[in-house]
Order: C-alpha cells, then sequence, then structure tokens
C-alpha cells in the first residue's frame, strides 16, 4: 500500500510491464513518495488529472500512446510536473526528442533503483518549483487582474535599480537633453551600448538613425573610409563612391565602441570632426556638414594609452565631456535577481516557452558568483541553462561551470577540475618557464606540488589513516610512507 501522507511527493508510475511497475513503486515507497500506477496512457492522463501528480516516470511504448506524444497532453493537464521519460530501447534520437519535448530526464532500462531514486528526488525539487512560480503568478494575477508583464524578446533595456545605476540613469537623462559628446567607460560586458541607446533614444534625435561602429572589428586599412566614406577611385577596388558612418548617422547619433582601438592617424581626423562637425571623405578634397551626435565607448584606460602614445590627449578631452562609468557586475550584486527574471522572461518569449523559475540554489549560486565577464556572461549562462533545462525550473545541475561538487554528474566534475588544473597549470609554467632553475625540472617541481598536496588532502580527510589513505589513492602503504618523507609530510 501506498503510503498516504499530504506532505510527500506524488509520483506517477505509467508503464504496461507490470514488474517494472511493481519495482518502481516498491523502491519509491521505500523512500516515501506517494506512489501512483497507470498500466497504459490513458490511465496516466486519468491520474494525472485526478491527483495532483509531482514527478511521472512515462514509458515510451504503451499499447494506446507513444510515450513521446503523450508528453504534451501531460502539459495541457498539470504544468508544473516533472516528466521523467524511461525505455527499454535507448538511442540517440529518443533522448534528443525527449529533450525537445521538454522531459525532464530520461533513463533506459534496465536501470538502477538508486540512479532512479536520485532522478526523483531532484524532479520532485524542480516540481516544487515549478508550483512556486505558477502560485507566485496566480497570486498577482488575483491582485492585480493581469500577469505580471514579460520582457518583449526584442526588447533591450537597461535593468538594475542599485545605487550605481541610478547615478548612471541620472547622467543619462541629463545627458540626453544635450548634445555634448559622451564617452562611457566601463569593463565588456557591463552594457555600453545600451547605455548609448538610452542617451540617444531619450534625446531630441531620437526619431533619427543610431549608428553603432566597433572600432576593434574594422581593419585598420578601412576604418577611415568606413567613418568617413570615400570617393569612386579613392583606392584600388574603390569602383563606387561610398558613405561613411558619420554620414548615415546625420541628425541622429553615432557610438564609437572601443574608442581606445582607433589608430593614431584616424584619431587626427576624428578631432577635426569634432571641432569643424565637418568629415572629408578618403581621396576628396571637399569637406561635408555632419549634425552628428558622439557617443564613444570604451573598456581601456585612456590615461595610460595616453602615456603610451596609443592615444591622443586632445582627442581625450573632447571626447570627455560627459564621462559615464559602468560598474562591473561583481560591483551592483543587487541588481542581479531583476537581471535574472529580465533575462529568463525575455528568452521564455523568444523560445515562445512558459517562464522557467529558478531554485533556491540555483539562484544561490548566480548571486555568489563574480561575473568577470559581466552582464554578457550572466545572460549568456542563463541562455545556455534554459537550453539544457527540460523542465520549468532551473536547477545548479543546469549552470555546470558554477557547480559545486555535490549533486554532478562525475563527467562534469572532471571537466571542471580539468579546466581548473589547466588555468593554475598555465598561469604557474609562465611565471616559472623563463627562469634559469625552470631548466629540466619543470615536470618534477609540478609533480611535488602537485603529489604533496593531493597526499595531505587525502590523509585529512581519512584522519591521517594510512591503510586508508593509501587504498584511496591507489598505492601501497610503504609508498605513502616514503612519499611522506620525500615531501616532509608530518601530522
Amino acid at each position: 500500500m501506498p503510503i498516504n501522507n499530504s506532505m510527500e511527493h506524488s509520483i506517477l508510475i505509467a508503464d504496461d510491464d507490470d514488474s517494472i511497475r511493481f519495482v518502481l513503486t516498491k523502491a519509491l515507497e521505500k523512500k516515501g513518495y506517494l506512489v501512483h500506477a497507470a498500466r497504459n496512457g490513458s490511465e496516466a492522463l486519468a491520474c494525472l488529472g485526478a491527483e495532483p501528480i509531482d514527478v511521472v516516470l512515462l514509458d515510451i511504448f504503451m499499447p494506446d500512446y507513444n510515450g513521446l506524444e503523450l508528453i504534451e497532453d501531460m502539459r495541457t493537464i498539470n504544468s508544473t510536473a516533472s516528466i521523467i521519460v524511461m525505455t527499454a530501447h535507448g538511442s540517440t534520437e529518443t533522448a534528443i526528442e525527449a529533450a525537445k519535448r521538454r522531459a525532464y530526464d530520461y533513463f533506459t532500462k534496465p536501470f538502477d533503483n538508486n540512479d532512479v531514486a536520485s532522478k526523483v528526488s531532484r524532479a520532485a525539487k524542480a516540481a516544487d518549483e515549478a508550483k512556486a512560480s505558477a502560485e507566485a503568478d496566480a497570486k498577482v494575477k488575483r491582485e492585480n487582474g493581469k500577469l505580471p508583464q514579460r520582457a518583449d524578446a526584442k526588447e533591450t533595456r537597461l535593468v538594475g535599480e542599485s545605487e550605481a545605476m541610478h547615478a548612471v540613469y541620472l547622467v543619462i537623462g541629463r545627458a540626453a537633453v544635450n548634445d555634448e559628446t559622451v564617452l562611457i567607460m566601463g569593463e565588456s560586458g557591463t552594457g555600453k551600448e545600451l547605455v548609448a541607446r538610452a542617451i540617444h533614444e531619450n534625446s531630441g534625435r531620437a526619431d533619427n538613425e543610431f549608428v553603432v561602429v566597433d572600432c576593434s572589428a574594422i581593419p585598420p586599412a578601412l576604418i577611415e573610409s568606413a567613418l568617413f566614406g570615400h570617393v569612386r577611385g579613392a583606392y584600388t577596388g574603390a569602383e563606387v563612391a561610398r558613405q561613411g558612418k558619420f554620414e548615415q548617422a546625420n541628425r541622429g547619433t553615432i557610438f564609437l565602441d572601443e574608442i581606445g582601438e582607433l589608430p593614431i592617424e584616424v584619431q587626427m581626423k576624428l578631432l577635426r570632426v569634432l571641432q569643424e562637425r565637418e568629415v572629408e571623405p578618403v581621396g576628396s578634397n571637399e569637406t561635408r556638414q555632419v549634425d552628428v551626435r558622439i557617443v564613444a565607448a570604451t573598456n581601456r584606460r585612456l590615461e595610460q594609452s595616453i602615456q603610451d602614445s596609443s592615444f591622443r590627449k586632445d582627442l581625450y578631452y573632447r571626447l570627455n565631456i560627459i564621462p559615464i562609468y559602468l560598474p562591473p557586475l561583481s560591483e551592483r550584486k543587487t541588481d542581479i535577481p531583476d537581471l535574472i527574471d529580465f533575462f529568463i522572461a525575455r528568452f521564455a518569449e523568444e523560445y515562445a516557452q512558459p517562464k522557467a523559475a529558478i531554485s533556491s540554489e540555483a539562484f544561490k549560486r548566480l548571486m555568489a558568483y563574480d561575473w568577470p565577464g559581466n552582464i554578457r556572461e550572466l545572460e549568456n549562462t542563463l541562455k545556455r541553462a534554459l537550453v539544457l533545462c527540460s523542465g520549468r525550473v532551473l536547477l545548479p545541475e543546469h549552470f555546470p561551470t558554477l557547480a559545486e561538487e555535490e549533486g554532478y554528474s562525475s563527467a562534469l566534475k572532471g571537466t571542471t577540475l580539468e579546466g581548473h588544473l589547466r588555468t593554475l597549470l598555465n598561469e604557474w609554467v609562465n611565471q616559472n618557464l623563463d627562469t634559469e632553475q625552470s631548466e629540466g625540472v619543470l615536470y618534477s617541481k609540478i609533480r611535488a606540488i602537485f603529489e604533496k598536496t593531493l597526499f595531505e588532502i587525502v590523509l585529512k580527510q581519512t584522519n591521517w589513516n594510512r591503510s586508508k589513505a593509501a587504498d584511496i589513492l591507489g598505492i601501497n602503504r610503504n609508498t605513502l610512507h616514503s612519499k611522506m618523507d620525500e615531501h616532509g609530510i608530518r601530522h
């Protein structure tokens, strides 16, 4: 008999094999789950409609339904249940198809009971998170008469209510009402283009062009022509005259991203544009007037570039009329929840899927991470997680690059460990490669560091039980004693 405990999660096993249903029922009841069983697809749908099911173990091949085709009907009945697909005929195509239909997980028969129990446990937590998200939406709808407004898939806007971002918004507002040149400074991925767009869209030039130029992406030989245009025959291959970016942005705004990468010889011509508001196309002796607002951005310290003569001091002062500093995400962590919500809603719209929730553990990891790649890294991390996610809840396992050791597959742990070791070794080798002392002893030095650290960790984990430590390391006890003496390891 199932354990009738309303506090426990409710599991539905849908399989036409009596023995499979029996084995799974006993294994899951032993774990304290309330278990329901169905012999075919029709019974499964009926049970799902009558009971508050948290997790469905769904066989693919049943007498009346193909399990994969049943997933959509199940989601219509119960949108928060986690569905785990199981089959005796596993294949790559089946696994891919299950993931495409947003199944939470997948396993093949024969199976290990402990592995199934582990999958069910995670799936049940995912169902809890999905229900909490659905209930929150329902509460908002009851109170406001409508669901929370979701971000449009194409919408790109500044997000954040931190004190640092409020200071940025204030400068944007003041910059928008005049045509002075703006210099936006900040690390890569902090949203400098979004700030430039916000200035343009709130200015009197909003109805005209916003032209973006990535100065680091255009070859030095072509940057002058790209910015100022050229006349026919100006150089080999210039068969027709072409308008430059400044003329394209006439009466609008031009955004010069990574201005610090601009070649020194082009900087002089840009200075003239700033002073005279006119451009001279390559190969022409005539100038053309332009009415354009200039917003520039850089992730470099231009003061340092001035010191090493790669950036003109007079151009820097012309650009830096209204400076805006965008702080890295590590300095505005209170904005991370808003950014997470914005990106999840945006991607839900983009992928035409329900908005995913995020588990508390996954949220903690996102908050604890320093985000060296800033908002762009957070955006890409969430996008990758949503692709990996088969249900409606983002869990820690969907963020393998942020993973802690516990609860992750050995493959993911290995990849993470290898990545950390590779980074550390690369830094260490670079620091020591040029020293005379490193010649001929590089391997022995690294091996000594690695062995000593590994042996100390294992010995501490085993409370200095040398026999147990030797067994874990896969060496005999005499070898362990020798290594401890060699590396000076003492308890």
